[in-house]
């Protein structure tokens, strides 16, 4: 779920809180029914706490939590909401975002194919080798910087090929966050289905010029992934990273450093920001 669909998810549940609240207020005294009030704020309740637990690191909503109680706030209150988005959205969009594919990239290609039909076959994308260099550089970065680290990569319209190449990552990265593996259909636009969009010090690491046009164009730094079958014609004229490079994690690691980055995100994000503080404010504060 992207980041904005999460914002516009807690305000529903607690409009319908609020919505409930609003209504049966006005009702009758001598008719009034606080026990299915109270039942459909519980509901809320839940609702919204799922929400926020499937969808934030439990450590990043227990500080906030924790902030909010000395001060008074509730989970439920719009003051929290404002935290949650301040705070969320600097620790996790303000820092630089490392985009990995894995076709080509952390995985060999199979160029010898004569036809389509493998590609659809049951295993294929389970058992496609690895490209060593890159998979040791993928779980270094983990080590360091686990938040930061996304994978980015198409899948093709099979039974098969989506949930294996989940399965396959879980087994080689085990600490990578669940949320940052985007799997987008193939023939869509990878750059749609970035989290608040591509930003100035968004990296994207990929084989493929066309992925790299898109992505330069919507704002981001690309990164050409050079393996043994690709860049023949030495089309592509930004950065690049050979795939048997011994260094490979310094030499990334060079680029990322001497990015030339200036956009100040926060004014980015600020109109999001107080647009959707606006909506919750309006029905947040109602004792959930």
């Amino acid at each position: 779920m992207l980041i904005m669909d999460v914002f516009d998810s807690l305000s529903d549940h607690l409009e319908k809180g609020y919505s409930c609240y609003r209504k049966m207020r006005g009702s009758d005294p001598n008719g009034f029914n606080y026990d299915m009030l109270e039942n459909s704020l519980d509901v809320t309740r839940k609702s919204y706490m799922n929400c926020l637990e499937d969808n934030f690191d439990h450590s990043l909503l227990e500080r906030i939590e924790r902030q909010c109680q000395k001060k008074g706030q509730q989970v439920f209150s719009a003051d929290f909401l404002n935290d949650l988005i301040e705070v969320y959205m600097e620790e996790r969009f303000a820092k630089p975002r490392y985009f990995f594919d894995m076709d080509g990239v952390l995985f060999k290609f199979d160029n010898t194919l004569t036809t389509l039909e493998p590609l659809y076959e049951e295993g294929y994308f389970r058992n496609l080798p690895p490209h060593r260099l890159a998979v040791h550089c993928l779980q270094e970065m983990l080590m360091e910087n686990p938040e930061q680290v996304y994978i980015l990569s198409h899948y093709i319209n099979s039974p098969f090929a989506e949930r294996e190449k989940r399965e396959v990552l879980q087994e080689l990265f085990p600490s990578l966050d669940p949320h940052n593996v985007i799997l987008v259909p193939y023939g869509e636009n990878k750059t749609d289905h970035v989290p608040l969009r591509v930003k100035e010090n968004d990296f994207l690491i990929d084989d493929y010029n066309k992925n790299l046009v898109y992505w330069r164009d919507a704002g981001g730094y690309a990164i050409k992934f050079v393996n043994d079958i690709n860049d023949r014609h030495g089309s592509w004229k930004g950065s690049r990273v050979e795939y048997d490079d011994p260094e490979l994690i310094n030499s990334l690691n060079h680029i990322f450093e001497h990015a030339v980055t200036s956009e100040d995100l926060a004014m980015t994000l600020e109109p999001y920001m107080q647009q959707k503080l606006e909506v919750l404010r309006s029905h947040a504060d109602i004792g959930l």
